[in-house]
Formats: structure tokens, sequence, C-alpha cells
């Protein structure tokens, strides 16, 4: 490995000036924002493609981004598709009414052979991304095109060698060393992967993932919200229990009763093991049935011990009546979990030696039934939501990034 970046000092004629921490990056879905600072204004002026590239340092070595292509990438894409799932899998293990009741689908080996090696050599290739920027010089970024100065430092050894080979491990709780900036604007292949590797765009608006959404989510209009690489090599050592908002006032609000729920701007988290797990010591995916309804944004707890002694004690599925229980799934290969955000959820360990587990998530969401407003995204990256609201993109992902620019779909002032 290279020498820790925090011992990379800026060059003379590019020092680092002290940023402030409010000023450091973009706000969320910045188009969605009036009145923003001048220099983010600026940012967002400039062409697109200028802003693409900034957001792909020549180290990566990616001449292939998905960011970058041109009409006839994207035609290519569309003429060369062959089907990644078994429709009639789908739908023999299909039930809406019990992915509504419980809060998570089950669909094993769904994935095309094919697709499953093509989807797993994609995750590979992109956490191969996420790894030679760890390593890189951060200098060599272009930090003025992303908007903000060079920082005073960046990541030091120990915090590059925790995040090497995984995920979701880079620290972003501040701007320090402007890895919030890079996970922003998805310099890190593991936020929004989809732009980084041609087989995960492919997914992202691929005709049988949007069904399945559809399938999902009980509605023709659905919208994108976010993409990640779930990384989890051996000697992983699990991930907390957790949940997620939806917004628009659906969030600890009580429990609901189905039909309530049924029309929340839901959305729906679309867990792919292309190699699948095992039930224990595997990185296998943990969940509550029924924790959904509860609507509680706030489900946490550090392990199993924790949750059963704090969240769930003498909690009771909402429609069922059964004690709320803790399930460890087991996956084959080419399986996919569709999983409502509000559903408690959580990772196992994984045990030293073992070889990675590979994951990509997808989560699509659609519009509040009643209100007919959909909630913004939590993480399109800014130049995709530019390429989306100047009619760059293909008009099926163009539609899906809408919420990322459109006020009037968001409920934002016009």
């Amino acid at each position: 490995m290279s020498k820790s970046q925090n011992e990379r000092q800026p060059t003379a004629g590019n020092a680092a000036a002290p940023v402030a921490e409010e000023e450091s990056a973009l706000p969320l879905n910045p188009l969605l924002v009036t009145n923003l600072p001048e220099r983010s204004e600026q940012s967002l002026r400039r062409p697109s493609s200028e802003l693409a590239r900034a957001t792909r340092p020549a180290f990566l070595n990616n001449g292939q981004s998905p960011v970058e292509w041109s009409e006839a990438d994207w035609a290519h894409m569309e003429d060369n598709r062959e089907d990644i799932f078994d429709r009639a899998a789908i739908m023999e293990q299909l039930d809406p009414t019990s992915f509504l009741r419980d809060g998570y689908a089950v669909f094993e080996r769904i994935m095309k052979p094919a697709a499953i090696a093509l989807w797993t050599a994609a995750l590979k290739h992109g956490q191969t991304f996420n790894d030679t920027l760890l390593t890189a010089d951060w200098s060599e970024v272009d930090w003025p095109g992303l908007g903000r100065d060079q920082p005073e430092q960046f990541l030091t050894t120990p915090e590059i060698a925790a995040a090497l080979g995984t995920s979701q491990k880079v620290p972003h709780s501040t701007d320090r060393a402007g890895a919030r900036t890079l996970r922003q604007h998805s310099v890190f292949a593991e936020y929004f992967p989809a732009g980084h590797v041609a087989f995960l765009m492919n997914v992202l608006t691929h005709p049988q993932m949007l069904e399945l959404q559809q399938l999902c989510l009980g509605c023709d209009n659905i919208y994108f919200d976010h993409n990640q690489l779930l990384t989890r090599p051996g000697g992983y050592a699990g991930g907390p229990w957790h949940s997620h908002k939806i917004g628009g006032g659906h969030d600890d609000c009580g429990v609901a009763t189905l039909e309530e729920y049924r029309a929340q701007p839901n959305m729906v988290l679309n867990l792919c093991y292309p190699e699948g797990f095992a039930a224990a010591d595997d990185g296998g995916l943990k969940i509550i049935r029924g924790s959904h309804l509860y609507r509680d944004a706030d489900c946490r707890a550090v392990d199993d011990e924790a949750m059963q002694t704090g969240w769930m004690s003498g909690r009771l599925h909402p429609v069922t009546g059964a004690p709320l229980k803790i399930e460890h799934l087991e996956l084959p290969p080419g399986s996919v979990v569709c999983c409502l955000s509000h559903a408690a959820h959580a990772v196992a360990s994984k045990a030293a030696g073992k070889a990675t587990r590979w994951c990509s998530l997808y989560c699509y969401k659609k519009a509040d039934d009643v209100s007919t407003v959909v909630e913004p995204p939590t993480a399109v990256p800014p130049v995709w939501a530019l390429k989306a609201q100047r009619g760059e993109l293909p008009a099926v992902l163009g539609e899906l990034l809408r919420p990322s620019y459109d006020r009037a779909l968001t409920g934002r002032s016009s």
C-alpha cells in the first residue's frame, strides 16, 4: 500500500485553505434546494461532462464508466440486454399480501446462470475501483471540480486499511478528509456502483428489475432512491440492527394498518446475492417479520441480544399477533430479498477465512397515494441529477431519477 494519505501534503501550488464543514460539500439533492451557496450554484451550471470527469479521476482507469457514456453506449446496452431473472420463478414465489404483512419477500434462485456470473464479476469490479481510490493519492482528485477546496489532510493508514476489501467503512461523519464529498459524488464506487460498472447500470434500468419493483410496490410508477455495494469479507464482525426512514410524515407515527402502510411513499430495498450465503457466520441477512408496521425509524440495537431485550421486548406482529422474532436467512445462489425500508434488519458476522459475500443493493420507491408526492432520493449523485434534468439520459433512467430534480413531483416550491 502507498503511504498514508494524511502524510501527503498538498503541493505548494494547490495549498488547501481551511473549509467550513457546511461549505465543504453540496447539500443532499442540490437541484431541489433554493438559494444554494454561490460556489454550489457555480458547480451546477457547468456542462455535466465536466462534472462527470471530476468524479472519475484518471487513476481509477475506468474508461467505460457509465457516467461518461455517449448516446451510442446507452443504445448498445439496450440492444444487448439479456434476461437477468427467471420471471416464472419470481411469479411462483411472489405473494403481495404476505410481502405487505411481513415486510419482506425472499426470491430464491431467480437470477439466470449467466447473470449470476456477470453480477459477481461486476461487484468484484466495483470493489476494485473502491480499493483503488482508497490507496490513491487524493491530491490528484479534482477537488475544485467537485465544488470544494482540497482537504488539509486525507485518510490515515488505519482508516484506509479498515476500508479495503469491504464497504461502509470509510469515515463519513465529517468531511474532514473529503470522504463525504467523494461519497456524495460517487467517486467511491460503493455508492452508486451502477455509475461505475456497465452490468450494474443494466440491472438498475432492466425491465425485469423494474417489473419486480412494480409488483412489490403495487404501482406502475416507480422511482430510484439509492444503490450500494454491500461487500462482506471474511472476518466481518456483523452489522447492527437498524431500519430506514421513508419521509413524508410516515416515520415514528404509530403502528399502521396494512391499507395505511400500502398507501405510504414506500421504499423497497432489493438485496441481490449472486452467490447466496449460509445461515451462520456467513455475512447473511437477519430480519424481523412484521417490524415494519411499527414504522419506527429509530429501531437500533448492536446485536441480537440487545434487540431481543430492548426494542423487540413485548412486541407482537401487528397483524398476526405472534411475538416478534429474529430470523436468520439462508439463501442459495442467485437470490434476491425485497425488504420494505421500515423493516428491522441486520447482517450476521462472517467467519475469518471465509470467502467474501457479495451483494448489491438497489432501492426504489413510489409516490404517496394521498398526496401524490414522491420523497426525494437519499443518494443520487449530483452529476446524474443534472444529466436527468437536462435530458441527457435515456427516457427510462431519466424518469427513475426525476425525484432528484423535479420540485413539483417532490412537493418542493416551483
